[in-house]
């Protein structure tokens, strides 16, 4: 939730701050004086790139700061981030005419996108843009998706989707590979060559030790002897703890507990030096030469130049080659075990592409009758919405090809979404989606510009209920022109431009009930008699009503 919003030389606004609570809130004001500004600077603040047009003549940089609440999902994201927080999140940006930009939340600077990524499935602005996303076609499959909700289905798809891709693709590589002898010549060089290093990952680690041990021979030579010498030696440890266990022979429990202890110790220790006596030995030892270890990593060094790999890769190459080989040797075999193959992933991909299928037309009529619902809310009796899912090829998202369809009046066939409904009715029809989609999704902020463009009379009404219903489950904040779509907030900003002397500025008032009833007057009738104040409180009373219910 956001809970406040600060705004320094952003535009035609010179300094406000404003303090926000849950629910419904509405911003109304005349044309111009700076409505969508301010819903463009929360904009600005999340999600848009540094642009200095944004900043007021004769200032600057310009500044925005939001105050929001956190949820887990924030929590996780800002843990791994290593960033603190208690219960809320400052994020500030500055946006400077040096280019000296910044992002940072709770004092940490971060990148834009960890900034979008972090807000992306909690904020919705809806403008007409956003509009432009729920019309077009591409974007249907997607949004169907999210109402079935269905998570662990479509990732258990994808997953066997992408499975069957990488083996169509190895299949149609070794389907297209012919190779002419001298190429067949190399391949068989290359393949016999790495047979004959016999490359094993743990015998380099081991060489690589004993390399790094032989080049400090002398070091390891003189320390290895003088320990064995002060353990081992005349006088030494060991005869010295010989001397003190034969010393200890008294029938007492508690020096014989003692003495059980030191023999234990005594024989660790014989155990410990007996190992420094073989790595000393090893000096020495004629299967453990220098030389042989600095052939043996030449080898594996020069393999890993050749083929531009480490040494894993060496193994992945040899295994490639031997495929190649393979291939070349029998090849009908081995196309036929891959087409195999191929065909089971393609199956195992198609299955869980139908099972999808199911789940999605099950769903679909839910979704048909639950914008039809609000739709009707929203004064469009007679809508029909239908989802058209026909079959395609198996692809990324599995067989199906949806589409939204749309009747507004009677007698009215069903068309794409796109191309079925007049702009007031369109708004409306938006608006039912959001309905459904904001109580499924995690959204907590929903924005609305433009929303009740084109409506009138108990249309704007049905369209301001609609938007508080939609404000039980998170707090929205609403440009709007109409006084009975505005009489449903539960808070009230009137936004308005001081002109002085060519110099126009942006301001904001909460109004009070008063002062709600006024504004409401005014914008409907542009004036505040008696007779319109009276009708401005009984719309803004029955609205409240209504809201409460």
């Amino acid at each position: 939730m956001l809970k406040s919003l600060y705004i320094k030389n952003y535009a035609i606004i010179d300094e406000l701050e404003l303090q926000f609570s849950d629910g419904f809130t509405v911003f109304t004001g005349e044309t111009g004086a700076g409505k969508s500004i301010i819903v463009g600077a929360l904009s600005y603040l999340i999600k848009s790139k540094a642009d200095v047009s944004v900043i007021r003549n004769g200032a600057q940089k310009a500044i925005i700061e939001g105050i929001f609440s956190i949820d887990d999902y924030m929590k996780e994201k800002l843990d791994e981030a290593d960033i603190e927080y208690d219960d809320e999140l400052i994020i500030r940006r500055v946006i400077s005419r040096d280019n000296h930009n910044s992002i940072k939340i709770n004092q940490v600077s971060v990148t834009l996108a960890f900034l979008t990524d972090l807000f992306d499935e909690h904020i919705d602005i809806h403008s007409q843009r956003d509009s432009q996303y729920l019309l077009n076609k591409k974007n249907h499959l997607s949004l169907l998706d999210r109402y079935c909700d269905d998570e662990k289905q479509l990732a258990a798809y994808k997953e066997a989707y992408k499975a069957y891709k990488a083996a169509l693709k190895e299949y149609d590589e070794l389907t297209n590979n012919t190779y002419s002898e001298r190429e067949l010549e190399f391949i068989r060089f290359d393949l016999n060559e790495l047979k004959e290093a016999n490359i094993d990952i743990e015998e380099e680690a081991d060489l690589q030790a004993k390399e790094k041990r032989y080049k400090s021979a002398e070091k390891y030579i003189t320390t290895l002897n003088s320990a064995i010498e002060l353990y081992d030696g005349d006088s030494g440890i060991k005869e010295q703890l010989s001397t003190l266990l034969h010393g200890l022979n008294l029938d007492d429990e508690v020096v014989n507990s003692v003495k059980e202890k030191i023999e234990s110790i005594y024989y660790d220790l014989n155990d410990e030096t007996d190992r420094l006596k073989d790595l000393l030995a090893q000096f020495t030892d004629e299967d453990f030469n220098i030389e042989y270890i600095e052939e043996r990593l030449y080898t594996y060094s020069k393999l890993k130049r050749k083929h531009a790999t480490d040494t894993e890769g060496l193994l992945e190459k040899q295994k490639e080659l031997s495929d190649k080989i393979a291939l070349f040797d029998d090849r009908e075999y081995v196309l036929s075990e891959k087409k195999k193959q191929l065909d089971q992933l393609y199956n195992e991909a198609h299955q869980k592409a139908e099972v999808l299928h199911e789940i999605r037309q099950k769903k679909a009529k839910d979704l048909e009758n639950s914008v039809v619902r609000h739709c009707q809310d929203l004064i469009l009796p007679n809508t029909r919405f239908s989802i058209r899912i026909d079959e395609t090829d198996l692809n990324n998202n599995g067989i199906d090809d949806i589409e939204f369809y749309v009747s507004m009046n009677k007698g009215e066939e069903l068309k794409p979404l796109k191309n079925a409904a007049s702009g007031g009715e369109i708004s409306r029809l938006m608006l039912a989606m959001k309905a459904v989609f904001t109580s499924l999704s995690e959204t907590s902020l929903a924005i609305f510009d433009e929303i009740d463009t084109g409506v009138s009379g108990k249309v704007a009404l049905a369209i301001g209920l609609k938007i508080a219903s939609i404000a039980r489950s998170a707090q929205v904040l609403c440009i709007s022109h109409l006084a009975a779509v505005a009489a449903c907030a539960k808070e009230h900003f009137y936004i308005y431009k001081n002109d002085e002397a060519g110099y126009s500025n942006t301001s904001v008032r909460k109004l009070d009930e008063k002062q709600i009833i006024e504004e409401l007057a005014m914008i409907s009738t542009s004036e505040t008699s008696a007779s319109a104040i009276e009708a401005a409180r009984t719309l803004y009373e029955s609205a409240q009503a209504q809201v409460r219910k």
